[in-house]
Order: structure tokens, then sequence, then C-alpha cells
């Protein structure tokens, strides 16, 4: 009788984890599969999907950014994307994104790779280090993570390490 017993609750640990429900987001010709709890927002021609909480204290939600031509035309100071900065389309200063009453300072390049978005498409993949109110070190960072798709003129730009988007990008399906 216990050898029985045992088995099933062992199988019953084992046992694959439920799958999470997703839905289709459809951007620039590449359809993704986020979960069904995150919610997309229209910021122009660029989407917002926003992941998690809102917090008043925070420049944004917990989001990221999904950009097409424009975005990358204008992605550093007012100019063209450069993958040699971290992505700041304006001109001025702007909100530390974690702590909105200090402003973004210095930038760190972190890493920087080729890889894949979707199948047979190829991102450059550059992560940043930003630290907030470059007068007082220690008070806040945060960190950007900018996948760039050069020949479909697609960036992500997330600043929250959204658990589980490198993933989701990898799964892009290109139309």
């Amino acid at each position: 009788m216990i050898l029985p017993l045992a088995l099933s609750a062992s199988l019953a640990l084992t046992a694959p984890a439920a799958v999470a429900p997703t839905k289709p987001v459809t951007f620039q010709g590449f359809t993704i599969q986020i979960p069904a709890r995150w919610h997309v927002k229209k910021e122009g021609v660029n989407l917002r999907v926003i992941t998690g909480a809102c917090s008043a204290k925070a420049a944004e939600c917990r989001s990221f950014l999904l950009g097409g031509p424009i975005a990358v035309k204008y992605a550093s100071e007012g100019g063209a994307y450069r993958s040699d900065q971290p992505y700041h389309p304006s001109s001025g200063v702007t909100e530390c994104v974690p702590e909105k009453k200090y402003t973004s300072g210095r930038a760190t390049r972190v890493k920087t790779s080729q890889t894949a978005f979707g199948a047979g498409q190829r991102a450059r993949f550059t992560e940043w280090k930003i630290s907030c109110d470059g007068s007082r070190p220690g008070v806040a960072s945060y960190t950007q993570r900018v996948w760039y798709v050069k020949a479909r003129k697609v960036l992500v730009v997330d600043h929250w390490k959204t658990p589980g988007l490198a993933a989701v990008l990898r799964e892009a399906v290109w139309g």
C-alpha cells in the first residue's frame, strides 16, 4: 500500500504546471502572445503593454513599449536610434522611471548581443543601467532593455526587466 501512495504523490509533484492564458498582440508585422492579464494601450503610433501595477511614485506603469519606424527615427535625443546610447526620444531631462521625483542620469551599457526575435529575424539586444539624480549617488536606478530589429524598424523598450519578455519576443510570429 505504501508504494502506490508514494508513486501518486511523486506524479502529482512532477506534473506540468498549468499554462497561463495568453492573448495575441499584433504590431508592425509581428504577433506576440502575452499573458491575458497584461493590457495594451495605444501611445500615438506605438503600443505600451502594461504588465503590472501603476505607482504614483513612478514615471510609468510597469510596462514595455513596442515602437515602429517613428520610434526608431526619434529614439535618441530626437534623432535616429543609436545602439551606443539608451533609448531617450526627448531632447530634455527625463524623469527617473521608478521614482519620478528624480531625473535620469548616467547610463552604463551592461550587455549587448544578437538574439532571435521570432523565426527568421534577429534583434540587437542592449541592456543599460541608468542611475537617477546624478548629484545624489545611490538614490535610485533602473535597467533599460532594448531589442532593435533593424530590418523591420522595430524597437522594444523595457524599463522594468519584465519577467518572460525575452521568451515572448523569441516566439514572435512575423506575417
